[in-house]
């Protein structure tokens, strides 16, 4: 008896090709499980992502309690004036006048109410909203939670933006969130500063690229922290938490940017970089 005879060759093909099947089989249910375990790792990155960005957010809300009461004091004073003239007015009869008070009273109410809609969208978790925004509308709003805590400074807040709009696509609370975090940075820099307290916020197009700069007239950044500036936990602040700074760099790539340190002859300067939206490039060109 031969070989042949014990294992016939048509078997051994047979067994052979089975084999063979099996292991293209457990192969490919290894990479379908590879795939499985990676959506599942991103899903909770992406949850812990949005966990994170919410919790930065109402953390800063205390940091900017006292600008906020600055800033709605401002309305709600305005209101209070206005509407005691109205009253004078009205009681001697000088009614055409009261119809102009009247109109600056309804300005500020819409103003503080639009403030108090802006901490009602920061404090209320969210999905990603990814849209066509004008930077310049998020550098203003920004501007408006942190003017008051500058004025207690006595910093001085400096925007320079273009006359044209400056979209790009990402999430309007996000991009507003990482100016804020720089801005609130570059004003907690400054505090420490004996000399002027300044933060310039400048915005530019750079061919198909938005560019905006945030620096101030602070002490700078230690070179033993300046490389490990992004990293989680990493702060020069006594009471900071190190995530801002981490987060804002996340936010930014998330949108298709970088965000950066720059190297600046004093003080600190951070710069984004964010793709123009499609349909601003189409327009420059």
């Amino acid at each position: 008896m031969t070989a042949t005879d014990i294992l016939p060759p048509s078997r051994v093909a047979i067994a052979l090709a089975l084999i063979a099947l099996g292991g293209f089989a457990l192969r490919a249910m290894g990479r379908q499980r590879a795939k499985i375990r990676a959506a599942e790792a991103r899903a909770e990155l992406s949850g812990l992502e949005t966990r994170l960005s919410h919790a930065s957010r109402v953390n800063a809300l205390g940091e900017m309690a006292s600008g906020m009461a600055h800033e709605l004091t401002q309305p709600l004073t305005a209101i209070l004036a206005q509407a005691q003239a109205a009253r004078h007015l009205a009681a001697r009869g000088d009614t055409d006048r009261v119809a102009g008070i009247l109109e600056d009273v309804v300005g500020q109410t819409r103003r503080a109410s639009a403030i108090l809609d802006r901490l009602r969208t920061w404090t209320r978790p969210r999905e990603r909203n990814a849209e066509p925004i004008d930077l310049r509308e998020c550098i203003r709003v920004a501007e408006t939670l942190l003017v008051g805590q500058a004025a207690d400074l006595g910093a001085r807040l400096n925007l320079t933006m273009p006359p044209t709009p400056v979209t790009v696509e990402g999430d309007r609370v996000e991009l507003e969130q990482v100016l804020f975090n720089l801005m609130r940075n570059a004003l907690d820099a400054v505090a420490e500063s004996a000399g002027s307290r300044k933060i310039a916020v400048d915005a530019a197009l750079d061919g198909e690229m938005a560019v905006i700069d945030v620096s101030d007239t602070g002490p700078g950044i230690q070179p033993d922290v300046r490389d490990r500036l992004f990293t989680p936990f990493v702060t020069t602040r006594e009471n900071g938490t190190g995530l801002g700074l981490a987060l804002s760099h996340r936010l930014i790539e998330r949108a298709g940017g970088d965000l950066t340190v720059v190297e600046a002859r004093e003080g600190a300067r951070f710069r984004i970089r964010l793709p123009l939206a499609r349909v601003e490039r189409e327009a420059a060109e």
